[in-house]
């Protein structure tokens, strides 16, 4: 069973990997004086984040959930019932297609799954599987849910981010396929 598949089992309201970090220690970690990376300055950092305000970093992360996981250990699997948008905070992640071959190996700072909250009945197009040890920050749609009921600006703002990645992804994809029409265009003149 997948680690995605387990978090739905468990329901929303399963609060076991949720970040909980008390105001005074964000605002700690936040500050100039904090030298380690903390969460805030890993979002900070992070382009989808680059419209939201210190507080609205530190709101979002209250609904965060941190989770550790091993080399070769899978996320979610191609067909699976998407539930989550994933933040890589460290290590990579390997997206796969169903015969297990590598689609794209992603790094620290990266992000994927956004279409699970954009989508209803979205099934997975690929696997997932941590590459090495890896830890993941994870948004799921029951949390994007409360999100937009305790909080609806920012509920919306980072629904509209995630679809502005989407965006971006169907531009680039768009242009791809038009690369290859074209030279299969030229493959086939030439035969």
């Amino acid at each position: 069973m997948s680690y995605e598949e387990r978090k739905k089992e468990l329901g929303p309201d399963d609060n076991s990997e949720r970040l909980n970090i008390n105001l005074l220690r964000y605002m700690w970690e936040a500050s100039p004086l904090y030298f380690k990376e903390s969460y805030h300055t890993y979002f900070r950092n992070l382009s989808i984040f680059k419209s939201f305000s210190d507080n609205d970093i530190r709101i979002f992360t209250t609904y965060l959930h941190r989770r550790e996981f091993e080399a070769n250990e899978l996320i979610f699997k191609y067909g699976d019932s998407g539930y989550g948008f994933y933040f890589i905070h460290s290590g990579s992640v390997s997206i796969q297609e169903p015969n297990g071959e590598e689609i794209v190996n992603l790094g620290e700072k990266n992000f994927f799954g956004e279409l699970a909250l954009l989508e209803e009945g979205h099934r997975r197009p690929a696997t997932a599987v941590a590459s090495g040890p890896t830890v993941l920050l994870g948004v799921f749609k029951p949390d994007i849910d409360k999100m937009l009921e305790s909080h609806p600006v920012l509920g919306a703002k980072f629904i509209h981010e995630a679809a502005m990645i989407l965006a971006s992804k169907v531009g680039y994809m768009t242009k791809e396929i038009m690369t290859l029409r074209r030279k299969i265009e030229l493959l086939e003149k030439k035969n």
